[in-house]
C-alpha cells in the first residue's frame, strides 16, 4: 500500500483495507439470516418497506433502495429518521416494515424512529453492530451489521454491510414473492463474491487516483459532488468523508437538481465530484459535466464507464464486471482515499471528526419521544379529526 509511512500514525487506511472481509462476512454471517425474513415479509402482507437511519446508514438505504427496483419492481422509502420519527410514521402500519440502520444500535433519532414505528403496529428489522442494543431489542427482526469494529470516526467497511445487507433482503424478498428464479437469486451471491475480490483489487490502485483527486481539490474554491439515483448516495457519502476528515464544507447534490440549482454558483476555481455509473443516470451525468467544464470548473470523474475520461480533468476508474449493478461498493473506495489524503495534506487527523463534544451528546443523548409521547400525539391526531 502506498501510504504504509505516511499512513502509520491514522486508523484510517487500516480499516478501508478490511472492507473486502466485510463484503465477505456478509454473505457468511448475514446471507444465511436473511430467507426467513423475506419469508415474514411475504407471508406477512407486507406492502410498504421504508428504511430510515442517519449520516452513513442513510445514504446505504438509499443506494440499496434501487436494488429493490431492478429485482422486484418494488418501490422502497428511504427516510431520515427524523422525517420518520416526527411525520412521515403515521402513513406506516401492519403492513410496513421499516429498516432501522444504526452502526452502534443507539443513535437516538433512529431509535425514537423505531418507536414511532412499533406505535402504529409496524413491523421493524434493526440493522447494526449491537445486537444487544435498545434497536435490536425493540425490532421484530434483526441483522447484523457484519462491519468488523471502526475507531477511525471516518466510517468505510459498516456502509458497505449496511448496504448490502439490504441488498440481500431485497433479492431474498424478490425470490420469495417469485420475482426472481433460484438461478438469479445465486447471481445475486456470486455478485456479491466477485465484488469482495474486485474491492481487495482496487484498494491499491484507488489511492494513487485518490492522492491525485486531494491534490485537485486543494486550491479549490468550492468542492461539490453530485450523482443521480445509487450515485447520488455515493455523492452524499463522499462529501460526508471529507466533512468526517478534513471538516471541508463539500456540497453534495442530486444531478439534476444540481444543475437547476448550485450550477449558478460555479467559478473557475470550482472542483465538481460527477459519480457516472453505468445505468440509466450516465447519460445525464456527461451532459452536467460537460457543462460545468464548459465554465471553466473543474470535473473529477467517478465512474465504471472508461468514456468517461472525455469528459472529466481526472477519472477515477471504477472497475466492471459481474457485480457492476453494485458498484457503489467501488465507487466510494476512491472518495474513501480522497478524504484521507485532504486530511492529511491540511493537517487534519483523519480519524477525528471537529466539535465531537458538541457532536456526540446532540446525537446520542438528545431527548427523544417515548410511546407515551407516541399515543399522546395519536389522541390529539383522534381529536382533530373528530
Amino acid at each position: 500500500m502506498g501510504t504504509d509511512m505516511a499512513a502509520a500514525p491514522y486508523i484510517l487506511p487500516g480499516e478501508l483495507a478490511l472492507q473486502p472481509e466485510v463484503i465477505r462476512r456478509v454473505l457468511s454471517d448475514v446471507d444465511p439470516l436473511v430467507p426467513a425474513i423475506a419469508e415474514a415479509i411475504v407471508q406477512g402482507g407486507i406492502r410498504d418497506i421504508v428504511m430510515t437511519g442517519c449520516g452513513d446508514s442513510l445514504f446505504s438505504a438509499m443506494a440499496a433502495s434501487f436494488a429493490f427496483l431492478r429485482f422486484s419492481r418494488s418501490l422502497t422509502i428511504p427516510a431520515h429518521a427524523l422525517e420518520y420519527s416526527r411525520a412521515m410514521y403515521r402513513s406506516s402500519g401492519p403492513e410496513t416494515l421499516v429498516c432501522a440502520l444504526s452502526y452502534s444500535g443507539e443513535t437516538r433519532r433512529t431509535v425514537e424512529a423505531t418507536i414511532a414505528a412499533k406505535s402504529v403496529g409496524a413491523k421493524v428489522l434493526g440493522i447494526s453492530r449491537d445486537g444487544s442494543g435498545t434497536i435490536a431489542q425493540l425490532a421484530d427482526h434483526f441483522l447484523p451489521n457484519a462491519s468488523l469494529e471502526e475507531r477511525s470516526n471516518c466510517r468505510t467497511g459498516s456502509f458497505q454491510a449496511a448496504y448490502l445487507a439490504l441488498v440481500l433482503l431485497g433479492a431474498h424478498t424478490a425470490h420469495r414473492s417469485g420475482a426472481l428464479d433460484d438461478h438469479e437469486l445465486e447471481s445475486v451471491r456470486e455478485a456479491i463474491g466477485a465484488l469482495a475480490d474486485a474491492v481487495e483489487r482496487y484498494i491499491a490502485p484507488a489511492e494513487e487516483l485518490g492522492r491525485q483527486a486531494a491534490e485537485r481539490i486543494r486550491e479549490a474554491g468550492t468542492v461539490h459532488f453530485i450523482g443521480g439515483g445509487e450515485a447520488h448516495a455515493v455523492a452524499l457519502y463522499g462529501s460526508a468523508k471529507l466533512y468526517e476528515t478534513s471538516s471541508l464544507p463539500a456540497v453534495s447534490q442530486e444531478t439534476e437538481q444540481f444543475a437547476h440549482c448550485e450550477i449558478f454558483s460555479l467559478e473557475r476555481d470550482s472542483v465538481v465530484v460527477v459519480i457516472a455509473l453505468r445505468g440509466p443516470f450516465y447519460e445525464r451525468a456527461v451532459e452536467v459535466a460537460d457543462a460545468v467544464r464548459s465554465i471553466g470548473a473543474v470535473v473529477i470523474g467517478v465512474s465504471d464507464e472508461p468514456g468517461f475520461e472525455r469528459h472529466a480533468d481526472l477519472l477515477m476508474a471504477v472497475p466492471s464486471g459481474p457485480f457492476t449493478d453494485l458498484s457503489t461498493s467501488l465507487a466510494v473506495i476512491p472518495l474513501q482515499w480522497l478524504a484521507f489524503h485532504d486530511a492529511v495534506a491540511r493537517g487534519s487527523d483523519p480519524d477525528r471528526v471537529r466539535h465531537k463534544k458538541v457532536n456526540s451528546p446532540l446525537i446520542r443523548e438528545c431527548p427523544i419521544w417515548s410511546p407515551k409521547d407516541y399515543a399522546h400525539a395519536a389522541n390529539e391526531e383522534d381529536g382533530h379529526a373528530a
